[in-house]
């Protein structure tokens, strides 16, 4: 039988290299991670303004589930929350049929449309107690609040200013 040697016998010590190198990534890596955290800082900009436009909503909202509202108010808190997204020449003038139209206009409701239910609307509006139609007409227009959203345009998005200053903009005016 052959004689076995041990074959850890051959092997070298480890060798330390000197040097460690120090060099810095690729100036592409630098340029990836820049556009990166601007893009990352774009996101969270655009994230947050986004929030704040939807803030007159969430607001409604809030005012629609901590009272129970008289129908007039209920209306006014449409009007007011329309009037914080679109311009006052488009909307603070509507009243009657023009008001229920812009309303389905601008969202649309799963329960059917505003001018559907303008005879019960105009009534729930003006009686003296509340009847059977205005729960129809409270759902619809709760749905309206909840499904409201702010238009998304460039303006609107990376504006700083106001809320009416946003508003002039979309028209094409100066804010001065």
């Amino acid at each position: 039988m052959p004689e076995q040697t041990n074959p850890l016998a051959d092997l070298n010590d480890i060798i330390l290299p000197t040097e460690f190198e120090t060099a810095l990534p690729a100036l592409g890596w630098w340029l990836l991670a820049g556009f990166m955290i601007v893009l990352l800082l774009l996101a969270l900009f655009i994230a947050w303004r986004y929030w704040r436009l939807n803030q007159p909503r969430r607001e409604a909202m809030a005012q629609l589930k901590q009272a129970e509202l008289s129908f007039a108010e209920l209306n006014l808190l449409l009007k007011r929350l329309a009037l914080s997204y679109y311009p006052r020449q488009q909307v603070a003038s509507l009243s009657g049929e023009a008001w229920l139209a812009f309303l389905d206009s601008k969202v649309k409701v799963a329960s059917g449309s505003f001018l559907e239910l303008s005879a019960q609307w105009q009534h729930c509006l003006y009686a003296a107690t509340p009847s059977s139609d205005s729960l129809a007409c409270r759902d619809m227009a709760e749905q309206w609040i909840k499904r409201c959203r702010a238009p998304l345009t460039l303006a609107t998005l990376f504006s700083l200013k106001g809320r009416n200053a946003v508003d002039n903009s979309a028209r094409g005016e100066q804010h001065v």
